[in-house]
């Protein structure tokens, strides 16, 4: 298995581009997917790196501190014309269906579908992932906990639809070498943004 941050950003994105095709969302829309999904946690440059690397639960305050990167993220994409439209995911990624996430509390569809979509795919990835006080769950309790999480974290109707794509991601993404995302991602930068980028490569 291979994990870590960079990978953990070319998986995510690949999940939730493939979820979006899936239930017909349009070129643009995923367009802003993919900036978003890629640069959901820039904002965290902002926050110490006691926070970033603790091991084990963080505190109230900590937790508090670590809900900035929100915030600091849609600062720094905002002050782009190309990136700006990545604020929809920024700032709405750690939302929940049932209005319980942060930092808003915003619920339902209120929630970007962008964000929506993002949210799911990351969820199945850190469900999925070593992390430093956890083991990666295995395929079918990541898809448990996500049957669990239907109507209260997540929008129920994208959660169904992404259990039916889910397997063959998953065995592609997650059991194969480093280079698999990183090819995978390349295919859907090409795809989506055409010549505005030069062949991907971390």
């Amino acid at each position: 298995m291979i994990d870590g941050t960079d990978i953990h950003n070319y998986r995510v994105t690949i999940y939730a581009v493939r979820l979006a095709e899936a239930v017909g969302l349009g070129r643009r829309s995923i367009r802003s997917l993919i900036k978003g999904a890629f640069l959901h946690d820039v904002g965290k440059i902002g926050i110490s790196d006691r926070i970033l690397m603790k091991p084990s639960r963080l505190t109230g305050e900590e937790f508090e501190v670590m809900k900035g990167h929100v915030r600091h993220g849609v600062d720094i994409v905002e002050r782009s014309d190309w990136l700006k439209d990545a604020t929809q995911v920024l700032g709405y990624h750690h939302e929940q269906y049932a209005g319980d996430g942060y930092p808003a509390g915003t619920e339902g569809k209120n929630i970007p579908i962008t964000a929506r979509i993002f949210t799911i795919a990351d969820v199945f990835d850190a469900l999925t992932s070593k992390r430093p006080y956890k083991e990666p769950s295995d395929f079918d309790t990541a898809i448990d906990t996500l049957k669990k999480k239907r109507g209260r974290h997540l929008d129920p109707k994208l959660v169904d639809t992404f259990i039916l794509i889910a397997k063959p991601l998953f065995d592609d993404l997650i059991n194969g070498t480093y280079d698999r995302p990183c090819r995978k991602l390349e295919e859907i930068l090409q795809q989506y943004f055409s010549t505005e980028f030069e062949t991907f490569r971390p």
